[in-house]
């Protein structure tokens, strides 16, 4: 069995036909979301994922900002003026339009709702592995607890690449696995994956001293999406031409 990890798939359902024919029966799949907006199959890459058993779904900011949108619909029957700016200037027009012409969105709507917003996966190098959306720097309480954030930090924070690494040992076996930012953008690199004139390889980008992964490869504008083994930390890069009008 191998578990693997993927994020901001954007409407690009062909990334997930590709994942899917290599999958294994029994492998899982944690998906960090944003399955939807800025790509070509936002709202069937959205119900997709959702009806896979082998896909663990986290909820994204962008499925947040659908939600928002949605639920207004539903107990209005109107989006209130900030979720529908919010969505639109994040490209979740089409994904909008193509739930209202679904007949089950609102049922969509309370699956998207009960979402968690991180997991935890221990490897089989018994690594302590923590999933969400945006990431976060874990902190342990007095009781040695872990403190998660809260979900919007889950599923919005970016301040958190500047927090540096705890100086506590239960830390010292802990990876996080995030997505939400673009590689690129995290790293300085900009497209077509050069800097300095030395070509990038596309894929996941490991920081905080190999503690951090970021593994959101911008797919919908760079043909790129990057799956990480959780047990081996093998990374499988897919790659498609983008369409000019992306």
């Amino acid at each position: 069995m191998a578990v693997y990890a993927c994020s901001d798939m954007h409407g690009c359902l062909h990334f997930y036909n590709e994942i899917k024919k290599m999958l294994n029966p029994e492998d899982q799949v944690f998906f960090l979301g944003d399955a939807g907006d800025r790509g070509p199959h936002p709202w069937e890459c959205i119900r997709t994922i959702l009806r896979d058993p082998q896909w663990i779904y986290i909820k994204g900011n962008h499925e947040q900002m659908l939600i928002d949108c949605l639920r207004d619909q539903e107990e209005l029957e109107y989006v209130t003026y900030n979720h529908a700016r919010l969505l639109s200037q994040n490209g979740g027009d089409a994904t909008f339009n193509e739930a209202m012409a679904d007949p089950e969105w609102q049922g969509v709507r309370r699956q998207l709702e009960k979402l968690p917003t991180w997991a935890e996966y221990q490897n089989s190098a018994r690594e302590r592995i923590l999933l969400s959306h945006a990431g976060f720097t874990p902190w342990i309480m007095e009781n040695n607890e872990l403190r998660v954030p809260i979900d919007r930090e889950l599923i919005w924070n970016r301040d958190h690449f500047f927090d540096g690494w705890p100086d506590d040992e239960i830390c010292d076996n802990m990876i996080i696995v995030h997505g939400h930012t673009p590689t690129i953008y995290l790293t300085g690199h900009y497209l077509p994956w050069q800097f300095k004139g030395e070509e990038i390889e596309p894929g996941a980008i490991w920081y905080e001293g190999g503690r951090k992964v970021d593994i959101d490869s911008g797919a919908f504008f760079s043909g790129y999406f990057t799956l990480l083994d959780l047990d081996t930390w093998d990374e499988h890069v897919f790659e498609t031409e983008i369409a000019e009008d992306n």
